[in-house]
């Protein structure tokens, strides 16, 4: 293309075109500082539970995340980190997803102006705002948005990846059709420079998250339409649309999308690193591809190839983009206390990147569930296999179904991604896992869950009436009937993020936390249709208004439009700000802070899984607390290469871990079959340094056992069909960390070793005879006990548990979700049973003073109990001789023990609450709280149906009639422990 031809298709602008512009820009940069503020306001001040503590652990000293990593995420939060002090650092990352959110709201609202643009005429720009503005400002308070927008992880940052991808690409395709009206050069446009702007930025959206990819699907129909489909496709006296081929030439398009993807993913992703690996010289086979790339370009320009000059010029692109990963492949090198997975060898970066931990997932043809003998049966080989988990415990789940299509409409689609659509735009029941979607309709939908008896609890509760759900799909038919052809590029978008990742994914019953960040993209495309489902909903109201003076019609459909923009973004601001406030929230921190202060120096944690883990990652990686603690997370333990890093490598102030597994052993580490059977642990009395007396309490060391004993069952996995004996299996994690238990006992159990307590009772290794409790954790000890809880020492525990922190827990204004509301409430177990143990040991003062801490600094009004935890402060203030308190706490947990009697799903559940029931009843008359008992009795015999009523002199007569039950009768001890 010739100089004066570039100039001739190059904008003049207008005086009222620039107008136009200017005034976008100004709206533009107030829907950024609404966003902006919005975020800053509600931002998590330090680390969440889940990945963002790991993110920021990382991010601060580059270290190596779980796969597949995100290398451009973690240099930009670096770069955060950097330009903030030490206690700010948590916060400063935090701020890299506030600010990324708040500059995807912005492009959402440059991406509807344009979309608009294409059908509505110049003079309409007032409508074109106001709609872009309601459907940006709808995104920017969605519930899944805002939660990914305040806390540090890479869902914000994708999601402004993608947002920017989509808006270069309606920009180049304005660009790109007035250049076409000049020359007809199809693929010597200038504009298409922003096609390689895509393909960079595609390139570094990989080393965020691999969700941003799918917007290659939107960019082929908007460069097949801009390029292929401006005229003579239409079939004589046919609507536009049902031209054939026309629909051929979008069937190819999207073709040729699946083909770059698959370049991408896996090709350059994971084939690459696999293909340079096996040629024995890696990095010599990528500087190869290198130069290649380069190569390539260069002879196609020469050759003035445009389509291939422009193809190689994007595969560069993408390439150096992509090129961030080398950073997790250099930083594990150096092996820093956080290298999951050490991809240090060709063969451990590939299964990195192919993320093999996790294991394989069919998604068009394999092994699946048999329905007829009600398990996993790999000789049951099918397509489009959707019951594929070989977990026994998925098998009950996969049974209620009667197939794989069922299982996928009613599980994978209905429950796992309409269910979080509909959160978004028509409303969530509670924040409880698995709460279904609401309108806030009653009458429509049935009665809602009543039990809601905190803030946090009542907060969570979201109802827009439908309004956002109406707008957008009134948008969507309105946008297909102006211009279907974009609106048919976002359909695509909406379905490929949304129900595409469904498909891909192939998820499992029983996920342990809801997934709705995963599908924000689709969401996203939602939003557009309801910003310019406003816009028509305006534009209808002038039309209907055209008879009308100018000056009233702009009085009519301005009015419209605030109440459309109060109605929806606006109402939907009020209903989630409160359960999306996370500015007072310290608890994941001081969760991690307060597990770590639980234990003995230089000790040996087990931990549960990422929600346990990560917290305590980054209390050791960023705050600094207690490095010279070495913490084994039980779900990595499965794997080789955790064990080999365990074994073999220094963690800050940790030396290696005593693990005697010869490396055969360890690169064949897995579930086995397992036998119950006896295991003993050596304990030479001799060997014992003089740590083991103090934290032993009173005991001797000559008082120890002199072996540590006791039968290993294993896990339940089935039933033998011949014999209907249970079959038991041991995972790798556990053959891992019997053997760190067996070496660290042959060396004199030199290290302290801990299970912590949100580890299930199948990750103790049946240990609960010799576990005693110390805070957060509880430290295996060889003195046998009977005590469910673990034994305790006053004299360690108390000390413990001094140093424990809780800010916040208190703040009735502080929002804490049912995740956290679940964690903090264990504190009240540990407590109380830390609490009636010192009382029993003549600590009578000091267990006292540590109930009346944990329900001064955790209120019941504040963060609620499980009813075990009611119990356990109620039997401790009873030993305490404080029975009006164990009377009031029993009369709080009240509505919770007869609501989850009468909604228990199961009678084994059931005879649970049965038992809690008959305690309540027990206290009650030891406390001769007569008026209590008898309220109880009467609020039970109404929720069950019964008419039996009861007075509280019936119930005094009766029970001091009994000399069988005296006021010091222990019956109240027995009461039922948590499932």
């Amino acid at each position: 293309m010739s100089y004066t031809q570039v100039e001739s298709f190059r904008p003049h602008y207008s005086a009222a075109h620039m107008n136009w512009m200017h005034s976008n820009r100004i709206i533009a940069a107030g829907v950024f500082t609404f966003a902006f503020i919005l975020y800053v306001m509600t931002v998590a001040p330090t680390a969440s539970f889940w990945d963002a503590g790991e993110f920021i652990a990382i991010a601060h000293g580059l270290q190596v995340s779980h796969p597949p990593g995100a290398p451009f995420y973690m240099l930009v939060g670096r770069l955060f980190s950097m330009l903030a002090s030490q206690p700010m650092v948590p916060l400063a990352v935090n701020m890299m997803s506030v600010i990324s959110s708040a500059v995807t709201i912005m492009l959402t609202y440059l991406i509807i102006v344009r979309l608009l643009q294409h059908f509505l005429d110049k003079n309409d720009s007032l409508v074109t705002y106001l709609g872009a503005v309601i459907g940006a400002c709808t995104f920017a308070v969605t519930d899944s948005f805002w939660f990914n927008a305040v806390e540090a992880e890479v869902y914000a940052m994708s999601m402004l990846f993608t947002a920017l991808v989509v808006w270069l690409i309606l920009l180049w395709s304005e660009l790109a059709e007035k250049e076409l009206a000049v020359s007809g050069d199809k693929w010597g446009l200038q504009a298409n420079r922003l096609l390689i702007l895509v393909a960079y930025l595609f390139g570094l959206a990989i080393g965020v998250h691999l969700l941003s990819l799918l917007a290659l699907f939107f960019i082929a129909l908007i460069f097949f339409f801009v390029q292929y489909d401006r005229d003579g496709w239409t079939v004589e006296g046919k609507p536009e649309w049902r031209s054939t081929r026309r629909w051929g030439g979008i069937i190819l398009a999207l073709f040729i999308a699946t083909v770059v993807f698959g370049t991408i993913y896996p090709g350059i992703v994971q084939q690459l690193p696999d293909w340079a690996g096996q040629t024995g010289a890696p990095l010599a086979a990528l500087f190869g591809v290198a130069i290649v790339s380069v190569l390539l370009v260069w002879i196609t320009q020469i050759k003035r190839w445009q389509v291939l000059n422009l193809g190689a010029i994007v595969l560069l692109m993408v390439l150096i983009g992509y090129s961030t990963y080398a950073v997790i492949f250099i930083r594990s090198a150096s092996d820093p206390p956080i290298d999951e997975n050490d991809p240090e060898t060709p063969e451990a970066i590939v299964s990195y990147l192919k993320r093999e931990q996790y294991g394989d997932t069919p998604l068009l043809r394999g092994a699946n569930f048999n329905d007829q003998i009600g398990q996993f049966d790999d000789r049951n080989i099918k397509y489009f296999p959707r019951r594929h988990s070989t977990m026994p415990n998925h098998w009950r789940d996969y049974a209620q179904y009667n197939s794989d299509l069922e299982y996928f409409l009613k599980y994978q689609i209905r429950h796992m991604y309409v269910r979080y659509f509909l959160w978004n735009f028509s409303g969530r029941e509670s924040d409880v896992e698995d709460s279904r979607a609401i309108t806030g309709i009653s009458f429509l939908e049935g009665p809602y869950e009543t039990y809601q008896s905190t803030p946090s609890e009542r907060a969570s509760r979201n109802r827009y009436f439908a309004l956002p759900l109406l707008l957008g799909l009134f948008g969507m038919m309105y946008h297909f009937s102006k211009d279907w052809r974009r609106a048919f590029s976002v359909l695509v978008l909406f379905f490929i993020t949304g129900v595409g990742i469904i498909l891909y994914l192939n998820q499992t019953p029983m996920q342990p936390r809801e997934r709705d960040y995963a599908y924000v993209a689709s969401f996203f495309a939602f939003c557009l249709w309801v910003g310019i489902g406003a816009t028509g909903l305006v534009q209808l109201m002038r039309d209907l208004l055209s008879s009308y003076v100018s000056a009233a019609r702009s009085v009519v459909t301005g009015a419209l439009a605030i109440l459309v923009f109060l109605a929806v973004p606006g109402w939907m601001t009020l209903e989630n700000y409160d359960d999306h406030d996370r500015s007072g929230r310290y608890t994941a921190p001081e969760y991690a802070h307060n597990m770590l202060m639980s234990l003995a120096p230089d000790a040996i944690i087990f931990t549960n899984g990422d929600n346990d883990t990560f917290p305590l990652w980054y209390a050791q990686e960023v705050e600094g607390v207690r490095r010279d603690v070495r913490v084994v997370n039980l779900s990595l333990l499965n794997t080789p290469w955790y064990v080999r890093q365990l074994k073999n490598q220094h963690s800050r102030e940790s030396a290696p871990l005593p693990i005697s597994m010869p490396e055969e052993q360890i690169r064949t580490l897995g579930p086995r079959l397992w036998e119950p059977r006896e295991i003993t642990l050596p304990v030479d009395k001799s060997q014992l340094v003089q740590e083991w007396e103090v934290f032993a309490g009173q005991t001797n060391i000559a008082q120890f056992d002199s072996n540590l004993t006791w039968t290993l069952r294993g896990r339940p996995y089935s039933t033998d069909p011949n014999t209907n004996q249970p079959i038991n299996l041991v995972y790798g994690a556990d053959l891992a960390a019997l053997d760190i238990l067996f070496t660290n006992a042959v060396q004199g159990w030199q290290r302290p070793v801990y299970f912590a307590v949100t580890v299930s009772p199948d990750g103790r290794l049946d240990l609960e005879n010799y576990l005693q409790l110390e805070g957060q954790a509880s430290r295996v000890v060889p003195l046998r006990h009977e005590q469910v809880l673990g034994r305790v020492d006053p004299a360690v525990a108390l000390e413990r548990v001094k140093q424990f922190k809780f800010t916040n827990l208190n703040n009735p204004n502080v929002y804490y979700d049912a995740n956290i509301r679940r964690m903090v409430d264990n504190y009240r177990s540990v407590f109380g049973h830390i609490a009636l143990s010192a009382i029993e040991d003549g600590y009578e003062a000091e267990g006292t003073a540590l109930l009346d801490t944990i329900m001064a600094k955790i209120p019941l009004d504040v963060i609620p109990a499980a009813v075990s935890s009611y119990m356990s402060l109620a039997r401790g203030y009873r030993a305490a001789g404080r029975l009006d308190t164990s009377v009031e706490i029993l009369q709080t947990a009240e509505p919770g023990v007869i609501h989850n009697l009468t909604s228990s799903s199961s009678s084994r559940s059931a005879r649970y609450y049965e038992q809690f029931i008959e305690a309540i009843r027990t206290m009650y008359l030891e406390a001769r709280a007569y008026e209590a008992a008898a309220g109880f009795e009467n609020a039970l015999s109404e929720a069950l149906g019964s008419d039996n009523r009861i007075s509280a002199e019936e119930l005094r007569i009766r029970f001091e009639g009994l000399s069988a039950a005296p006021a010091d009768s222990d019956s109240a001890e027995a009461l039922p422990e948590s499932p």
